[in-house]
């Protein structure tokens, strides 16, 4: 296949003049004769640019990136695979691609490759996991500014930086779950975390404590774990509560993926959902409809979530938009059997 080398040799011109005329076969820039035989010459050895050099000549690939900081593959991971549908239905809709980047490294910011590859696309969406501590989120965001990358953040973001995020609201939810297991008359009211270096889990916690204090209810610190999605320290930590006076009689799972292991346990104990334990999960993930009993839930909005995000990302890039904005997104009770 030629090349640019090829035609520029066979015209007897500068690769620069080759270029001009591939991406402007009218430029003034280059004679017109010579325009000519560069057309034509490149016609006879069968040289096209490529749609990507054509694009960054142009200085826009109508390409978006993705960054998932998750070891395990993340389309087996039902959040994660809903918010990628929102983001494809935005692109597709509005005539991008998206390239979704592998990320081997074991810490939750973005990495030297991933900026690197970032300069092929117009603009990235990052989005945060349970990878992700304060200051990998922190470390990310100076990255992205620092090699002038417009970018939007999803999830879990809740520090002072002025970025453009889309997300929901963590203590909300954490007092709204404390609120409504409270008023369906609970007392002990436990709550088992996911990861601990998740920002996600002091911005639930934080809610799930001023729902409580809010209901009349006293916190206890034994009535709550971080379980960084360990089904063995589930399992150990909910057979310690229930061998001890006074366990939980309801409890907030802060996740939907931890409660398969919650409800197992429970069923070992011999302890009945919800006569003699409430459920309660986040997330509305599929596996809830399926439970038995179903799961009641407070339904995170994913694929509105990843649709905003690739909406907003595209407005920023179109336009060159300088102010940020940070959208939050509405979470909704899914009341069913289990709490």
């Amino acid at each position: 296949m030629a090349t640019i080398y090829d035609v520029a040799n066979a015209a007897k011109v500068s690769i620069a003049s080759v270029s001009l005329v591939m991406n402007n076969p009218d430029t003034p820039r280059v004679g017109a004769v010579k325009r000519k035989q560069i057309l034509a010459l490149a016609s006879k050895l069968g040289y096209s640019p490529s749609g990507l050099a054509r694009a960054l000549s142009s200085g826009s690939t109508r390409i978006l990136g993705l960054v998932v900081p998750m070891r395990d593959p993340i389309f087996f991971n039902n959040f994660i695979a809903e918010v990628l549908a929102g983001i494809q239905s935005c692109v597709m809709d509005r005539g991008y691609h998206l390239m979704i980047y592998s990320h081997s490294a074991r810490s939750g910011r973005i990495t030297k490759g991933e900026l690197t590859q970032s300069r092929f696309v117009d603009g990235v969406i990052f989005f945060n996991t349970r990878m992700c501590s304060l200051q990998d989120m922190k470390d990310t965001i100076d990255d992205l500014n620092g090699a002038h990358i417009p970018f939007v953040m999803i999830n879990c973001y809740a520090g002072k930086d002025h970025i453009n995020y889309v997300g929901v609201d963590d203590f909300e939810i954490g007092s709204n779950g404390a609120a409504y297991l409270a008023g369906r008359g609970h007392t002990r009211i436990a709550l088992i975390s996911g990861a601990a270096r998740s920002p996600m889990t002091p911005q639930l916690l934080s809610g799930f404590k001023a729902g409580l204090r809010k209901a009349g209810r006293r916190f206890e610190p034994r009535l709550h774990f971080c379980s960084d999605y360990d089904a063995k320290v589930i399992h150990d930590s909910m057979v310690e509560w229930f061998s001890k006076s006074n366990p939980p009689t309801a409890i907030f799972c802060a996740d939907d993926q931890l409660v398969p292991d919650v409800y197992r346990t429970l069923e070992e104990l011999k302890k009945q959902i919800p006569d003699d334990v409430s459920v309660l999960g986040r997330g509305n993930l599929p596996i809830g409809a399926v439970l038995k009993p179903h799961l009641t839930t407070i339904a995170i909005p994913a694929f509105e979530m990843g649709k905003k995000a690739a909406e907003l990302l595209i407005d920023v890039v179109a336009a060159n938009l300088r102010a940020t904005r940070r959208i939050s997104l509405e979470a909704q009770l899914i009341v069913r059997e289990s709490a």
